[in-house]
């Protein structure tokens, strides 16, 4: 009996065993899936980061270009704000040139031909005396053109400044 005891025993602690064994067997295969597993994600992890840090730069890159741009679109800005303001101020002038040789030939254009013409510059005399030198005299005012020739003759015949009606011209 002891031995009937013994074997049965012996039976169930093998069997034990065996159980042990497909369990530990189990857990192995599944520490080794798991193990591929956080493998496979820390490559994918290593990849995105590798991705995401690639495309910062990128981002970064671009963001130094486009500033770059925006500065160097201001300096443009700035430069044709300066032409603009320069051409005003030149065509301020002519008109008031004109204004003053339509004014001293007595062509008698009238105020409507020129109604977008200002009065006088801020501070400043308004028609031709505006245009003097401080301390000049009445035929002071310069009226040549920008090309060299003149824009305003001063004959009688001059209509508008640009060209005579008479036959020889300014």
């Amino acid at each position: 009996m002891i031995c009937e005891e013994i074997k049965a025993t012996v039976q169930k602690h093998t069997q034990d065993l065996r159980h042990s064994k497909e369990e530990l067997n189990r857990l192995n295969q599944a520490i080794q899936r798991l193990t591929v597993e956080v493998d496979g994600t820390k490559s994918q992890e290593e990849s995105a980061s590798g991705s995401a840090k690639g495309k910062l730069v990128w981002l970064e890159a671009a963001l130094q270009k486009a500033k770059q741009d925006m500065v160097r679109q201001l300096r443009e800005y700035q430069e044709l704000m300066i032409v603009k303001l320069g051409l005003e101020f030149e065509i301020a002038i002519y008109r008031k040139l004109l204004e003053g040789e339509e004014s001293r030939l007595d062509l008698g254009f009238g105020a409507g031909n020129v109604s977008n013409a200002p009065t006088g510059l801020p501070g400043s005399a308004s028609g031709p005396e505006a245009l003097r030198p401080p301390g000049a005299g009445p035929s002071a005012v310069e009226t040549s053109a920008p090309s060299g020739g003149y824009a305003l003759c001063g004959s009688p015949g001059c209509v508008g400044g640009l060209r005579c009606s008479r036959s020889r011209g300014c």
